[in-house]
């Protein structure tokens, strides 16, 4: 009985507090941008709201991590914020460690994450890696964790290419696609 109680305490605080964030990098979903937003600590750098995509670099590292902001736009209203960790500040040493790190704090904010998939690549398993990291920077392994707030979806994602380790932290707005749902409904 009293883990059943523990189970519904946590689900209803895992619901308060999802249900309570406001949207990341203070951007305002509601509004309609004629320009590109100023983001606090980030530095446009290409891109328009015409053109449906900003990029933005950070003027400072966080936590020791190159940052770069990735804003989608449609019909003017932001869909989608895409914060890109790395590759400067992630190496094949603590790729694994460092996506732990920004697991932990997304769970501390949003609650713990609702899934998390890794996919692996069948060679994976035939490779002799130097390090654990090895694979992820071939291409080989990439981890993904999801999480629900009130008002977006987030996914976080630790993957490598030629250039390095990524963590991508992507919040996806659902209110914009629901009104693009609502308008396709209203055509169909």
């Amino acid at each position: 009985m009293t883990r059943i109680l523990s189970f519904l305490l946590f689900v209803f605080l895992s619901i308060v507090a999802s249900s309570s964030h406001a949207s990341p990098f203070s951007l305002d979903i509601q509004k309609q941008y004629k320009d590109v937003p100023v983001i606090q600590d980030f530095k446009y750098w290409y891109g328009d709201v015409n053109y449906g995509f900003a990029v933005y670099i950070g003027t400072r590292d966080l936590s020791g991590f190159e940052t770069e902001l990735q804003i989608h736009f449609s019909g003017k209203l932001i869909t989608k914020a895409t914060l890109v960790l790395g590759p400067g500040g992630i190496n094949s040493v603590s790729c694994i460690s460092d996506y732990k790190k920004v697991v932990r704090i997304l769970n501390k904010k949003y609650g713990h994450f609702t899934h998390q998939n890794i996919i692996k690549d069948p060679l994976y398993d035939d490779l002799i890696a130097i390090n654990k990291c090895s694979p992820i920077l071939n291409e080989l392994y990439t981890v993904f964790t999801y999480w629900k707030a009130k008002a977006f979806d987030i996914s976080s994602t630790l993957l490598g290419d030629d250039d390095g380790y990524y963590i991508e932290v992507e919040y996806t707005f659902r209110n914009v696609a629901d009104r693009s749902l609502n308008d396709l409904r209203k055509s169909l």
